[in-house]
């Protein structure tokens, strides 16, 4: 499980679970200005031509969507083609592979700034495992949990992990 603790500027922390990466996606989509395909993405060439309903050998089709045939001269047809907005350029796709689950992190980081006109949040923390989050609580130096008030962000940590039965209450 994958377990996301953010703070924000105003109201109290929450926490919050995924089951996995595309869990995670569909989570993060939710308060996301993006559409789920532009914070995480793979697609070939091919398959975004077809999306367009162009066929590669069409005529007037490289005129039409010269950037998508710029991808498939340099990556081929059909070499898988990865698209994460937050995390890359806007719109760019690239073969270099890009976990769901790093897209997921820096979409959650973009809601992040210590300015509150800026973003809705002012602290985030991302758990990859169970354990992690569990070591979290016992953490004494994480600045999140030490700072004036922290102590909420560590108890609305606890408590999703308690609900979850991550944790035992004792």
């Amino acid at each position: 499980m994958i377990f996301v603790l953010e703070v924000p500027h105003v109201g109290e922390p929450r926490a919050w679970f995924a089951f996995h990466g595309e869990d995670l996606l569909s989570k993060v989509a939710l308060d996301d200005p993006l559409q789920p395909w532009e914070i995480y993405d793979t697609a070939t060439a091919r398959e975004l031509l077809s999306m367009v309903g162009v066929q590669p050998d069409a005529p007037q089709a490289r005129d039409a969507f010269p950037g998508i045939f710029r991808l498939a001269d340099e990556y081929g047809l059909d070499t898988t083609l990865y698209r994460a907005d937050h995390a890359l350029e806007r719109g760019c796709y690239q073969p270099e592979a890009i976990p769901v689950e790093a897209a997921c992190e820096a979409a959650l980081q973009r809601r992040v700034s210590a300015d509150p006109a800026q973003a809705p949040l002012r602290g985030l923390r991302v758990y990859w495992s169970e354990p992690q989050a569990v070591l979290a609580t016992e953490a004494k130096d994480d600045p999140l949990f030490t700072s004036p008030g922290g102590w909420r962000s560590l108890h609305a940590l606890r408590e999703q992990l308690l609900a979850l039965d991550v944790l035992a209450e004792n």
